[in-house]
């Protein structure tokens, strides 16, 4: 006896006053409330199946949502290791326990589609673990999944993070539904909210997106299920049965058990017979729902009518997005170089057009049309000594490969062969692993890849066609030797590893993006010819609504890009694409290149010769300058000698003649003129030593100069009633000096010392010194009389100091006054090190 049960709920976000439990219409097949505290669990549907099973720790009674009445835990198991064939986790069958072999669990007359052979299959599940936490080797929603010639579909959750519709061998029907789950924005998968999940089929055999999934986080303000990825089953299901099961698969023989729990809770079970409309689900409220009947109306009224317009989705280049160009009649600039151009078209994705074929043209690089090719593929081509294509072949992965069971794991490889040209100028080869344009998705995995010689399979022209295990390829982002990862999400590109082996694989489940492998290898000049290309691999492939042609190593170029879709051999359907691109030439190719190198060229001479013109005239304007300074030196030397020198040595002429008129008639005078003759020799020598040092380039330095005015007034105060004190830095840096300046400083330091000694009288005298590193400043004070300098006019020396240090560029400031003494600063700038 079916007993209902009602139980409290969790606190859960409130939803849609309306929100209560699936009421049957006349396209439910099955619904299961699962409201029932055991087995069995009533089927609303007709003819009904109830669930007698609920095995391996299955709980029911367990808080749903508000209005849902309860559900069904699933997070247990009976045994077994986790992540392995053998775990046996709970589950929920049609029979009282599993069966092994050929039977059934459910009668051969169990209704899973509908006449047109259209379904929709759905869920209520929430999360207590997530998928890749979970420990178990997929999280399974709803199979019919036997344990011999009895395998019809899986709809589950793999553990990656992909909601999945997988036809199995035995249902009459291949291809896939496969989508990534959202993990960020309002439906992102967590462990605290309720979800709905669903699977739609159209009944459209062959045709592109007939397959839909859906992933709806359930709160208030849904108006329809939230799509996330598209799919393909390339026919109606057959008919055939076998074991049925929620919450896990039925498929129980040796080594294999119940391997597949949902780690959750599961509740409102729904079979329909019809692809439900994205409204027409129980959390949509009743008004705002799009019915099977009225669907079909509007297709009826035109409405629904498909669109056979081309739309060009995006356009690739070298693996990243390119702006296409807003106006119609726009064209696509890129860069110089050698490009890769990937341009993703097709008609829009609900578009019933699987017998459309799809021809494009890159019209400057294709001498004909091509017919696209959807799904993943294998391309081989060969790469001249430029690295540009000059062969290409294609080997397309779509629907599913011989042996393909369930997933990567459990299926079996095929060996595959294929023959390659290679031209003789070939200089290397390439292969490509791509998962295709972006709304591609499935599984691919190859092994074993070898390129040679026909009826020489044993040498293999290709290296590393078996993946080596190492530290490398062992990580989750390692990658083989030879392998790189590329496309818009690298991460699609993996290695998968089985019986202690490893696989190049792709794993797509995002319809934003594409991945691939790619690797290169050189091989002997002169190896031309038609070669053999072998492979093992296994797939299940979905192609979407995009078409993609791939072009690489496009040079500079002005091409059009143009694709048309054919409803029969030749005629065309709906208006086609037409995109212009201009790829720019080097800098070197362009026509303003010519004019503007002959017009630098003239420039550059020009420069040559103004630069050579100018460092010529600053030459001899330097020798000028030398010979000037050169000049000016000697003239200077010239007035020194004659206004000094000279001076001292009349003096001595004179003083002598007098000496020698009085030796004899006055031998007292002449007697004092001897000594005078003496002094004024030895005043002579001071006054050489001074221009000697004056033009001794060793003394071109600070220091030099400093050492000379300490002597200079230790010597000339030595025998007078004037004390000296001096003030000069023991050290000061050996800073270099013209011969000019320290002459014209010296000596002006010297006149304004004699002028202390001749007229300050008995006094105290103070010389100093200062450095700052750009100027120099000397100052002279003493505690003589003093004087009156505006009373005195140009006396005691005041005019030919100053006018010495205005010549160099300095300043000289004076101030006394009577019985005052006096002080004098004289204040130069050093001239300009030369560099």
């Amino acid at each position: 006896m079916l007993r209902p049960l009602l139980v409290p709920c969790l606190a859960v976000p409130a939803l849609a006053a309306d929100l209560a439990s699936n009421v049957p219409d006349g396209h439910t097949l099955h619904l299961w409330h699962l409201d029932e505290l055991e087995a069995p669990f009533a089927d609303l549907g007709v003819p009904p199946q109830n669930l007698e099973g609920l095995l391996n720790g299955a709980s029911a009674g367990q808080p749903s949502l508000p209005g849902l009445g309860s559900a069904i835990s699933f997070n247990a198991n009976a045994g077994g290791a986790p992540s392995t064939s053998d775990l046996r986790g709970a589950i929920l069958l049609a029979l009282p326990k599993t069966v092994s072999g050929p039977q059934d669990n459910v009668p051969g007359g169990f209704r899973y589609f509908g006449a047109g052979g259209a379904f929709t299959y759905e869920v209520v599940l929430k999360f207590d673990i997530l998928p890749k936490d979970a420990g178990v080797a997929a999280c399974g929603l709803m199979s019919m999944d036997g344990d011999g010639q009895d395998r019809v579909f899986n709809f589950r959750i793999e553990k990656e993070g992909f909601l999945s519709f997988i036809p199995l061998p035995d249902g009459g029907a291949g291809g896939l539904a496969l989508a990534t789950i959202p993990t960020n924005g309002p439906h992102a998968i967590d462990t605290t909210h309720w979800f709905h999940a669903a699977v739609s089929y159209d009944g459209n055999e062959g045709v592109a997106n007939n397959l839909k999934l859906y992933w709806t986080k359930l709160g208030p303000g849904l108006t329809e299920a939230n799509r996330i990825g598209s799919g393909i089953l390339s026919s109606d299901f057959s008919g055939a049965s076998g074991d049925f099961a929620i919450g896990n698969e039925a498929r129980t023989f040796a080594a294999n058990a119940e391997a597949e729990p949902f780690p959750g809770l599961i509740d409102e079970v729904r079979i329909s017979g019809v692809a439900r409309h994205p409204s027409d689900f129980f959390f949509v409220p009743p008004a705002r729902r799009a019915s099977p009947e009225q669907v079909a109306a509007r297709r009826s009224n035109g409405a629904g009518s498909p669109d056979f317009r081309l739309r060009l989705e995006n356009v690739l280049v070298n693996a990243s997005s390119a702006v296409l160009p807003s106006a119609p009649s726009g064209v696509l600039r890129l860069g110089s170089g050698l490009h890769r151009l990937d341009f993703d078209f097709g008609f829009e994705p609900d578009n019933p057009g699987g017998s459309i074929k799809l021809r494009c043209q890159l019209e400057g690089i294709d001498d004909r049309w091509q017919e696209t090719e959807r799904g993943m593929s294998l391309v081989c081509q060969a790469l001249d000594r430029e690295n540009r294509v000059i062969s290409q072949s294609r080997f397309p992965f779509i629907g599913t490969s011989n042996g393909w069971e369930t997933a990567l794991e459990d299926s079996s490889m095929t060996r595959r062969v294929e023959p390659v040209y290679v031209p003789a100028e070939t200089a290397a080869l390439r292969l490509s692993l791509s998962s295709g344009s972006p709304d591609t998705t499935g599984f691919v995995t190859v092994d074993h890849l070898a390129i040679t010689v026909p009826g020489k399979s044993e040498t293999s022209m290709w290296k590393d066609g078996s993946i080596a295990l190492s530290e490398t390829t062992a990580r989750a982002a390692g990658a083989p030797e030879g392998w790189r990862r590329d496309g818009s999400d690298p991460a699609i590109a993996r290695v998968v590893f089985r019986g202690g082996g490893g696989f190049l694989a792709l794993v797509d489940g995002d319809q934003q993006h594409h991945g691939e492998w790619s690797s290169v290898q050189s091989i002997a000049p002169g190896h031309g010819g038609v070669f053999v290309l072998s492979w093992e691999e296994a797939y299940n492939v979905s192609s979407g609504s995009l078409h993609r042609a791939t072009y690489v190593n496009v040079p500079p170029g002005n091409y059009t890009f143009r694709a048309v879709g054919l409803a029969g051999e030749s005629d065309p359907l709906g208006d086609g694409i037409s995109l212009p691109i201009v790829i720019e030439p080097p800098f070197w190719q362009r026509p303003w290149f010519g004019p503007m190198l002959a017009a630098g060229s003239v420039a550059l001479v020009a420069a040559g010769i103004v630069v050579r013109l100018r460092r010529r005239a600053k030459r001899r304007l330097e020798i000028l300058r030398f010979q000037n300074a050169l000049e000016l030196d000697r003239t200077r030397i010239a007035r020194d000698l004659h206004d000094d020198l000279g001076t001292r040595v009349t003096v001595l002429n004179v003083t002598a003649a007098l000496a020698k008129r009085d030796l004899d008639s006055d031998p007292g005078k002449a007697h004092r003129h001897l000594d005078k003759m003496t002094d004024a020799a030895r005043e002579l020598v001071v006054a050489m030593d001074d221009l000697v040092w004056a033009v001794d380039p060793a003394h071109d330095t600070l220091d030099h100069l400093a050492s000379h005015l300490t002597r200079l007034a230790e010597e000339m105060f030595r025998d007078s009633q004037v004390r000296c004190r001096l003030d000069i830095p023991a050290v000061l840096p050996a800073r270099p000096l013209g011969a000019e300046f320290r002459h014209h400083l010296s000596l002006a330091v010297k006149e304004s010392l004699h002028n202390v000694l001749q007229h300050a009288g008995p006094c105290e005298v103070f010389l100093s010194l200062e450095f700052d590193g750009e100027k120099i400043t000397v100052t002279i004070r003493d505690t003589g009389r003093g004087f009156d300098p505006k009373a005195h006019g140009n006396g005691h020396g005041l005019s030919n100091a100053p006018a010495r240090i205005r010549e160099i560029g300095g300043s000289y400031a004076i101030d006394s006054s009577p019985g005052r003494g006096t002080c004098i600063v004289i204040i130069c700038r050093l001239p300009q090190t030369p560099t």
